[in-house]
């Protein structure tokens, strides 16, 4: 009986162990399985990877709605476009800046004649969403605040936002200010080139010091609820701009980052609480999406050749051809779903180049886009050195002789003059040999080595030292990151 039983038991186990390991899936499956994408109640939003632009989740992305305060957004690019290096410069708040706004609206108790400098001011419009600050910023930007506001537009048309329209910079109804999840998500990104910006939205606090008008100290809060410790914290938030009028009922707009993905998440017309839970889903989702690296270039690939002369006048001689190719193999980092094909090129490379030219020197470059989204360049490398050749230049010493039209005058003939049709007949004392002359060395070194090959010679070892360095720098990069990653050097630029 007993060894019946452990019969059965290890056949249970055999059988037991079998069906698990088929039930299981492989790896792969497991890391490209993408998520269900969520269900939302706002009526607008967009996922968008803030290093590519690559959209990752749309619903109704192009359809125009109230963008609220999200509105303060663009009117902080604009001021830092103009005065990034310039936060300390005063704003003068006027009359109308002050009191044209609604009492119940959104302010910081702002008086006329008062002034902040334009880094308190965008900390007034991002973390408090002051209305009258951002009109003040509108006026001292430009003539006035319905001038700011086709600015705005323009800018937003510029930048690709093209179903968008501005009437005012703060986002108060007005039926004509329209814009869509997707400008408002590329509006954002271009806002996070700015540190500034990356830094006062993830603010939770700042106090802007006393005025001319007020002793106090006033304590700005930021309404983003997702980076404050509570219900909504989100660890991967970094922060945000949310919206609300009666119009436009609830926007948020959401900038996430983890270790190796950053997102953009645009919510429009939520309602109530459903405005972060909308959030916290879309970034569960985006982050969730599996990405895969696929081989952009090959080392070598894309080999150009590019003429060379001897220099740039018309008379300049050809005297070879340099090989411009990609130096590494690239990689680019893509969401699943979308394919390496879809990549398109466009080549930039000179006409024609002149000595000299070193191999391992950076020569033009090949950009690519996918979809119409620029997604970065690489910079061509030579392959081949092309050093100028030295050619022997004769000149014929100025010779006299007495002009006929006044004897025992001396006057100089060119050379033309000198020249006999048959120089060879010249001889006898004094008379000038035209055959083929030789320099010895003494006359190259003290003709031309002092004059232009040391400094040839400097300029070409400096260049092979730079080149050196920059190669062993690399190696140990990649030692590191084990491949040469374009999306990785566009994650370090939103870490400036």
């Amino acid at each position: 009986m007993k060894r019946t039983v452990q019969v059965f038991l290890a056949l249970y186990l055999v059988l037991f162990n079998i069906s698990t390991l088929y039930a299981m899936p492989y790896d792969d499956e497991i890391i490209l399985r993408r998520p269900q994408a969520p269900d939302i109640s706002a009526t607008a939003a967009i996922v968008m990877d803030a290093q590519t632009g690559f959209i990752l989740y749309e619903k109704n992305i192009h359809e125009p709605r109230y963008p609220a305060s999200l509105t303060k957004i663009m009117t902080a690019l604009l001021a830092l476009e103009q005065y990034a290096n310039r936060l300390y410069e005063p704003i003068l708040f006027s009359n109308n800046a002050v009191y044209s706004i609604p009492r119940n609206s959104s302010h910081i108790a702002m008086n006329e004649g008062e002034t902040l400098t334009v880094e308190n001011a965008l900390y007034g419009i991002l973390l408090a969403s002051a209305n009258e600050v951002a009109n003040a910023i509108a006026e001292h930007i430009g003539e006035d605040i319905q001038s700011f506001g086709t600015l705005m537009t323009r800018r937003a048309a510029a930048l690709g936002a093209i179903n968008t329209q501005f009437k005012n910079p703060s986002g108060l109804h007005d039926p004509e200010q329209m814009t869509t999840a997707y400008d408002m998500a590329i509006i954002t990104r271009e806002a996070l080139r700015y540190p500034k910006f990356t830094e006062i939205i993830s603010t939770i606090r700042h106090d802007i010091p006393p005025t001319e008008r007020q002793p106090q100290i006033r304590e700005l809060l930021n309404t983003n609820q997702m980076i404050q410790p509570g219900q909504h914290f989100n660890q991967t938030v970094v922060g945000g701009k949310t919206g609300f009028t009666s119009h436009s009922r609830h926007t948020l707009a959401t900038y996430a980052a983890t270790e190796d993905r950053r997102l953009i998440v645009v919510t429009l017309q939520s309602e109530g609480s459903h405005l972060y839970a909308d959030t916290k889903a879309l970034l569960d989702y985006g982050f969730g999406i599996p990405y895969n690296q696929q081989l952009l270039f090959y080392q070598n690939q894309y080999a150009q050749t590019v003429p060379v002369f001897s220099d740039w006048s018309p008379q300049g001689n050809q005297v070879g051809e340099v090989r411009l190719v990609v130096p590494d193999d690239v990689y680019l980092t893509l969401p699943l779903g979308f394919d390496i094909s879809d990549v398109e090129h466009t080549f930039y490379i000179p006409g024609q180049l002149t000595v000299p030219i070193q191999a391992g020197q950076n020569i033009g470059r090949v950009s690519y886009t996918m979809h119409g989204i620029p997604m970065g360049d690489i910079s061509l490398r030579a392959t081949n050195t092309i050093l100028p050749t030295v050619v022997a230049e004769t000149s014929i010493a100025e010779d006299t002789f007495v002009a006929e039209d006044a004897p025992g005058t001396e006057a100089t003939a060119s050379q033309e003059s000198i020249i006999p049709e048959n120089p060879e007949s010249l001889s006898g004392p004094g008379s000038r040999s035209y055959e083929h002359l030789h320099f010895s060395l003494e006359e190259l070194a003290e003709n031309y080595y002092l004059s232009f090959f040391l400094p040839l010679a400097i300029f070409c070892g400096g260049l092979v030292l730079s080149i050196g360095i920059f190669k062993i720098q690399r190696r140990r990069k990649q030692a590191r990151l084990g491949h040469y990653s374009v999306i990785g050097s566009q994650i370090r630029r939103y870490r400036r």
